[in-house]
């Protein structure tokens, strides 16, 4: 989920322990979701469309899932699963840099194609993908992103995910790390500007689509690095596959070319339908140094390969005609709701994510459990997620809803959130 200012202002005052602050600032509202058994849901079987039966028997309709384009249930990844497994079985438990199944390799030709004729490296996950390539980045070795002899100057966007900001302790051996609101640009252009005066490289870092419906200029972002001979990591794992050619993602369709100064981060689990995430790079030698010397690369286990048969299947869907009727009815059905919901919250009219609301933290509770009592599942998103006393109600749109689906839940919020107070 997305971090904000108040998820790791902790870290800039006094107290050390940031994550024991937290934990005591949160527990009470966690605490509370958990024992109502709003979080923590088992599913034991998957309907038609976005439905799901729970282990005590009731169906719910999905909203909480991010397969933003309903790829997951796809016939062509389901059969590309069985046969990997008679193929290879399970898993094959070497590290790729002695030995990989040949799947990688044809994922990654199609990757390269899909993400406009970049040079991809595979992972278990996005996560995994920010601890493999942000530290060879910030060790100035990685071909075709050098660093000044002074070193490199991270500024990060204060919203963006968790998976990027945990890993600041690590950031700041390379070099310190600003975290800043990118939507205040004046105080953009003054780090910038004490990065050029001291001498340093300047990495952006931000989201494209934030995971609680944000967004970011990422043209800008991209220009304003290069003006400063610095670069731009954009994590684009809720952009993914959701527009542009071949699926390429908000980024990429936002920018339209692969820049020389950009990192790509994407999921290949969201609305890629399938497991794991990938870093693209402008250069060739950058991707297989990332296989030679990224620690987690090097040493972990591969990813699923059944998972990893499931995106070649679904990398062929985006090389299709049909990734083009995905979207459109993706976004049919983006529009739809907008229209259809009174109090919807829009931060960005292609994001997929939709958030409503609520304020305390008790109330997005109840309001969480109500929604699940007359059969819908939404995420009560909640400190430290979001800032203190501004939680909201989570919602993911996919292709996959029917016009149904969406009329029955915005009848159902519209009456549970009219007049709300806390």
């Amino acid at each position: 989920m997305a971090e904000t200012l108040a998820l790791l202002e902790k870290t800039e005052i006094a107290s050390k322990n940031w994550l024991s602050d937290r934990i005591k600032t949160s527990s009470p509202y966690q605490e509370q979701i958990w024992e109502q058994g709003i979080n923590d849901l088992t599913i034991v079987s998957r309907t038609h469309g976005r439905g799901i039966v729970c282990s005590a028997g009731q169906e719910y309709i999905d909203f909480m899932s991010c397969s933003y384009l309903g790829l997951e249930q796809h016939p062509a990844l389901r059969q590309a699963v069985k046969m990997s497994v008679d193929k290879f079985g399970v898993q094959y438990s070497a590290a790729r840099t002695r030995a990989k199944c040949d799947t990688f390799d044809y994922l990654e030709d199609k990757l390269n194609t899909i993400f406009l004729d970049s040079y991809t490296v595979t992972f278990n996950s996005v996560g995994a993908a920010h601890l493999a390539v942000l530290p060879i980045l910030g060790s100035g070795e990685l071909p075709g992103y050098g660093m000044s002899p002074k070193g490199v100057q991270w500024i990060m966007d204060k919203t963006t995910h968790a998976s990027v900001q945990i890993l600041r302790g690590i950031l700041e051996q390379f070099g310190h790390c600003d975290r800043i609101n990118f939507s205040d640009q004046d105080k953009l252009y003054t780090a910038l500007e004490l990065c050029r005066q001291n001498g340093k490289t300047p990495v952006l870092i931000s989201d494209s689509l934030g995971s609680m419906g944000g967004s970011h200029d990422v043209s800008f972002l991209t220009n304003l690095a290069a003006e400063y001979q610095g670069y731009y990591y954009v994590d684009d794992a809720h952009g993914t596959s959701i527009i542009g050619k071949n699926g390429c993602g908000y980024t990429l369709h936002q920018i339209g070319e692969f820049s020389d100064n950009l990192i790509l981060l994407s999921s290949l689990s969201k609305a890629f339908g399938s497991h794991g995430g990938s870093a693209s790079f402008s250069h060739p030698q950058s991707a297989s140094f990332i296989k030679k010397y990224a620690l987690n690369y090097i040493f972990s286990g591969p990813p699923s390969l059944p998972g990893i048969a499931a995106c070649l299947a679904s990398a062929d869907i985006h090389l299709s005609g049909e990734i083009i009727a995905l979207q459109k009815k993706l976004q049919d059905n983006i529009h739809f709701f907008d229209n259809a919901v009174r109090n919807v919250e829009v931060k960005d009219k292609t994001s997929p994510i939709r958030t409503l609301q609520i304020g305390c933290e008790t109330e997005v509770i109840k309001t969480s459990r109500q929604l699940r009592q007359q059969g819908f599942l939404a995420t009560a998103a909640m400190y430290p997620t979001v800032p203190k006393s501004e939680s909201i109600i989570r919602v993911a749109l996919s292709a996959a809803h029917s016009i149904d689906d969406l009329e029955q839940f915005a009848s159902s919020v519209n009456a549970l959130t009219e007049g709300l107070t806390c």
